[in-house]
């Protein structure tokens, strides 16, 4: 069996109030072979504070590298700590997570298995899993169709219509090569970077088995959103479904043409709102 190190990544913004969470996960982790890399993104809480005082008092404060920095976005962040991971595998844990003891060896175990299936795991970007609602325990978002299906996150979306939140790690190498787009000042679309793996034949191996509790934050950096005429954000999605048109359209398609043109619909939607946000940017 192949011991994979593990990179994980916590990026916060203002999450003082919710970050004991992800620390009490990391740290009861039963696999210990990681690094964690936490980024205070420009925080204006006391999330300093109070992230300085949690790894003084941790554990594994040996295996933590934390990072201060002003304001990049959660995509900006996520390329820089790549560049700085040292773990074959990367996991991101953001600042309101909680996960189970066993999910770091559970990664591991499953890429080993792949790897013994497939011969190894050259083709595969990495695993995917479901998440649960924590106040009921119940699977958040949509079941994948087979417990352990290979697929890509194209054809999972479209073809299999696999909604709402799932989690997984990914090889850090190839996210070395293939980094997020970066718009200044605002978040891009993690999807970009999944389908971008697709494009390029990368496959996930897909399991039901729910490791992560996802809670909705206001103060998430995926959710800072300050209004839906805000010019980031619709230039962002903008940028995105063209780019998704142009280099998988013939493939959403044959999935699923109402979803072709409902991409083509929103397409213009958000040209129309990237000109009301520059006229209401400009009042």
């Amino acid at each position: 069996m192949i011991n994979f190190k593990f990179t994980i990544f916590t990026p916060c913004y203002n999450g003082a109030n919710t970050i004991k969470r992800v620390f009490d996960s990391v740290e009861a982790q039963t696999y210990t072979d990681f690094e964690w890399i936490i980024v205070n993104d420009g925080s204006n809480d006391n999330s300093d504070s109070v992230i300085r005082d949690l790894i003084y008092r941790s554990p594994v404060k040996s295996k933590i590298r934390y990072i201060v920095q002003e304001n990049m976005g959660k995509h900006r962040t996520w390329n820089k700590v790549v560049d700085l991971a040292r773990g074959g595998v990367f996991l991101p844990a953001d600042a309101d997570d909680s996960f189970l003891p066993k999910t770091l060896e559970y990664f591991n175990r499953r890429l080993n298995e792949v790897a013994d299936r497939f011969g190894s795991i050259d083709n595969f970007s990495g695993i995917n899993v479901c998440v649960y609602d924590p106040i009921t325990g119940k699977l958040h978002g949509t079941a994948y169709p087979e417990n352990g299906m290979i697929s890509d996150n194209v054809e999972l979306t479209y073809r299999y219509k696999i909604r709402g939140e799932h989690w997984g790690c990914i090889r850090t190498e190839l996210l070395k090569q293939y980094k997020f787009p970066e718009i200044k000042g605002h978040f891009y679309t993690e999807n970009r970077l999944w389908f971008y793996l697709a494009k390029l034949g990368y496959k996930v191996a897909c399991y039901n088995d729910c490791l992560r509790a996802y809670f909705y934050e206001e103060t998430s950096l995926t959710h800072n959103i300050n209004s839906k005429w805000d010019f980031g954000r619709n230039a962002m999605m903008l940028h995105y479904h063209l780019w998704v048109i142009f280099q998988l359209g013939g493939r959403i398609l044959k999935y699923s043409p109402s979803a072709f043109l409902n991409l083509w619909k929103q397409t213009m939607v958000d040209m129309v709102k990237c000109g009301f946000s520059i006229v209401n940017r400009n009042q």
